[in-house]
């Protein structure tokens, strides 16, 4: 078994639904052929796949694990980075972590992303990419914020 089918076949069909659906195009195309194969042997199809998303029991549950925000999964993965964009942030853990950086010193954070569907729910240093909508409006920030600065 290939650890992509080894990945798959520990999640249930509400958790293989949202991956289908938010991750599957991330995937090279030989590595996306042998997911949609492994979809059609679980008998998940694009109608089947709506329907576990919009109906996933898992948004009603009220325990103590961390989940995702999207899918409800609690396959959730935590990888410490090196903190290294501090510029966009205010506060004393900033200045901190600057003044750490010019002393050669790393600070770390938790980057937080599910494995399940890929959303991240913990960006440290803002490497999610950003859809084209919140680009612009952080452009037209950055021209006015200039604009008064001047």
């Amino acid at each position: 078994m290939t650890r992509v089918k080894t990945f798959l076949s520990g999640l249930d069909d509400y958790e293989l639904a949202y991956f289908a659906r938010f991750k599957l195009l991330t995937y090279m195309k030989g590595t996306q052929s042998e997911i949609k194969e492994y979809l059609t042997e679980r008998n998940l199809n694009e109608s089947k796949i709506d329907r576990l998303i919009s109906e996933n029991p898992k948004s009603k549950l009220n325990d103590e694990r961390e989940r995702c925000p999207r899918c409800y999964s609690d396959k959730i993965r935590k990888d410490k980075v090196e903190w290294t964009n501090t510029s966009r942030g205010f506060g004393i853990e900033d200045e901190v972590a600057t003044w750490d950086g010019l002393g050669g010193r790393a600070t770390y954070k938790n980057q937080v992303i599910c494995n399940v569907c890929g959303f991240w729910l913990e960006d440290p240093n803002q490497e999610k990419p950003l859809p084209t909508s919140k680009k612009l409006l952080y452009a037209i920030l950055d021209i006015l914020l200039g604009a008064l600065r001047r």
